[in-house]
């Protein structure tokens, strides 16, 4: 039975030629590129403006992973300036710039813009193709049923320890706190003979690998 599990979950399947494409060879040839050309393959490298663009959907690391933040490092040490290419002014101008589209940030540009008001313009930066940081949605597919994911707003059930200003905030959003044990069984994996586990998937990992969580068996 565990080996069929495994096999339904991809584990001990080839690695597909586009998965190697996106992990390698793109990655390989992004470093060649020269620093005057970053700027004109820059408009070519938009997302959100191809087909069948929607977060929600992928999978895969995106964001946290290497080569999506040594940029902002070489910031922060003071060495990005050596070798980056020429600014170019865009003759845009903002009231606020947000660095970082998580929860956060997104409430930074709001409580701003009711504070401003609606004609301020801010620009918010983010090394993810989707916003929400570590609370964005995540939407998967089993057989012909979608399951979300909620990332880190699980936490959100318990709101005792939170600011004024949040819980404000979770209130202007309409999020309906109490409510929450109405459709969370804590027994549900149990009932189902479930463990926690940990899936490392082919292609981002060396080898696709499921383990288990340390200590689950004696929870169970």
């Amino acid at each position: 039975m565990g080996k069929q599990r495994d096999r339904a979950l991809g584990i001990g399947a080839g690695i597909t030629r586009r998965d190697f494409l996106n992990g390698v060879a793109l990655t390989a040839g992004a470093a060649l590129i020269p620093p005057e050309m970053w700027a004109a393959a820059a408009a070519d490298l938009e997302p959100q403006n191809a087909s069948g663009y929607y977060p929600p959907g992928k999978t895969g690391l995106r964001g946290s992973h290497s080569g999506s933040f040594e940029s902002m490092h070489r910031v922060r040490d003071g060495s990005f300036w050596e070798d980056a290419p020429k600014a170019v002014d865009t003759g845009e101008s903002y009231d606020l710039v947000v660095v970082g589209g998580g929860i956060s940030g997104l409430a930074a540009a709001h409580y701003f813009l009711k504070s401003a008001g609606d004609k301020a313009r801010i620009l918010l930066l983010d090394n993810h193709d989707d916003f929400g940081g570590h609370a964005k949605r995540n939407e998967f597919h089993a057989g012909n049923r979608t399951i979300l994911g909620f990332g880190g707003t699980y936490s959100i059930e318990s709101p005792a320890p939170y600011s004024a200003v949040a819980k404000a905030l979770i209130e202007e959003l309409g999020i309906d706190v109490p409510s929450y044990p109405k459709y969370v069984s804590k027994d549900l994996y149990r009932s189902f003979r479930v463990e926690a586990a940990y899936f490392f998937r082919q292609g981002d990992f060396w080898s696709g690998q499921t383990c288990r969580q340390p200590g689950a068996h004696r929870r169970r």
